[in-house]
């Protein structure tokens, strides 16, 4: 009988389970997870935090009794030292244990990168990478009365935002010039400053934390040349493949860091796969390996990888990082690559920028939205997408992903043929009015 052993149980190690279990309805399958909880959505934990959520066990997304149902083996809190050879070595509540495999998947995700700041061990700096975490920064949050987040990408503004809803004075210390600055170039980031400042929150940009002071509980900050008052610190600086047990087993690690895989998810070591945070994948504008760090992919490459594992041939052909939060009021998306990322690769660009209305513009509570569409210079192709607005974005990143994966160009995506009704969509789509812009520019 075939066994696949799953290690993790986040949403790629989860989905690696239940489409393993699809793909061969014999096979054995056992998840193995470091963690107390079962699968729970990392993601939420900022709005528990800021209260929008009841309680950090209203993320976990299933049961025992459903994995059961599903003849699928959980071992939590059991933790996999090694491989070695078609078994894998776990310890649990001190003991060792060994399950032999006939196929593995490593879904062991990543782990939040801790700069080498001075100071940064000191009480009441915490990372939000775990339940364990949220539950720490809530607690922390009920006596403390100014927070320093360090990093503005998506968790640190999330973080910010509640940390605010909690009504502590918030200071954001970002190294790069603007927000977000894996997805937004500096003209889309301003406006969403420019919220972030409306709202109370002291965005530092350009600033790099020199120093953490307090001993043994954090007091201050040295901020660039400015020290900062604050008595809980959230550490939101991104995230780095959890590759230890892979690097142990002996699979390539790539460029990025990640795990290198294939199109079926499978690793340099015939019958391992490998998904989620811990995998590089292809990105299909420059073809090139990266990581996304998202839960969509996570959850996509497991369902391909867990499949494989059962003898299947599905294929993940690849990312473009398509992503979405709401923070501030705002909406943002991302798809593909931003302006500053297409030049780094080298890639001439023609922009489609356009400001409009989410509904018709006489009807009451239109919302505000700015589109910003990529062109490549040399072939027109839609290469990426930025919109910051008040609603309505999530779904036109979504429909930016698919033109970018079907190769549209700007008189296409012009070209659409889109819907209209006042409470709901405004005549004019203002992705096809910013192609449109785009399309004249590339024409000259």
């Amino acid at each position: 009988m075939r066994r696949v052993v799953v290690v993790g149980l986040g949403p790629a190690g989860l989905w690696s389970a239940i489409s393993a279990r699809v793909a061969d309805s014999s096979a054995e399958v056992v998840v193995l997870s470091d963690e107390k909880y079962l699968t729970y959505s990392r993601c939420g934990l900022p709005f528990v935090i800021g209260g929008e959520i009841g309680s950090f066990e209203e993320l976990v997304i299933t049961s025992i009794d459903k994995l059961k149902s599903l003849r699928i083996q959980v071992f939590l809190e059991s933790r996999v030292v090694d491989v070695d050879g078609d078994e894998v070595v776990y310890e649990h509540r001190g003991e060792l244990h060994r399950i032999k495999f006939s196929s593995l998947v490593l879904a062991t995700g990543s782990k939040p990168f801790i700069p080498p700041i001075p100071g940064i061990d000191a009480g009441g700096v915490y990372s939000l990478r775990t339940i364990n975490d949220g539950v720490a920064i809530s607690k922390a949050s009920m006596k403390a009365r100014r927070a320093l987040v360090i990093g503005a990408g998506a968790i640190g503004l999330e973080v910010a935002e509640a940390l605010a809803e909690r009504g502590l004075e918030v200071t954001v210390a970002e190294i790069m010039p603007r927000v977000l600055p894996a997805i937004l170039d500096g003209d889309m980031a301003r406006i969403l400053s420019q919220a972030i400042r409306s709202s109370g929150v002291n965005l530092m940009l350009n600033s790099r934390v020199e120093e953490i002071i307090g001993n043994p509980t954090v007091s201050s900050a040295v901020v660039g040349e400015v020290e900062v008052p604050c008595d809980l610190v959230v550490v939101a600086t991104g995230v780095r493949p959890n590759v230890d047990l892979a690097r142990k087993v002996g699979v390539s690690i790539g460029a990025t860091g990640g795990i290198e895989t294939d199109e079926f998810m499978r690793t340099s070591i015939e019958g391992i796969y490998a998904a989620g945070d811990c995998a590089e994948t292809k990105h299909l504008v420059t073809g090139r390996p990266f990581t996304p760090f998202l839960g969509s992919v996570a959850y996509r490459q497991g369902k391909v990888a867990g499949a494989n594992a059962a003898g299947s041939s599905l294929r993940f052909a690849g990312s473009l990082g398509s992503t979405v939060l709401r923070v501030f009021g705002f909406e943002v998306g991302f798809t593909g690559l931003t302006c500053e990322q297409a030049k780094g690769e080298g890639i001439r660009t023609v922009v489609g920028k356009v400001k409009w209305l989410t509904k018709a513009e006489y009807y009451p509570g239109a919302r505000e939205i700015v589109v910003k569409l990529v062109f490549r210079a040399d072939d027109g192709k839609l290469i990426g997408g930025q919109i910051v607005g008040g609603e309505a974005v999530a779904q036109r990143i979504n429909l930016l992903a698919a033109a970018i994966a079907c190769g549209m160009d700007a008189e296409s995506i012009a070209s659409i043929d889109t819907c209209y009704s006042p409470p709901v969509a405004d005549a004019i789509e203002p992705i096809t009015r910013a192609a449109e812009i785009a399309l004249r520019k590339l024409r000259k």
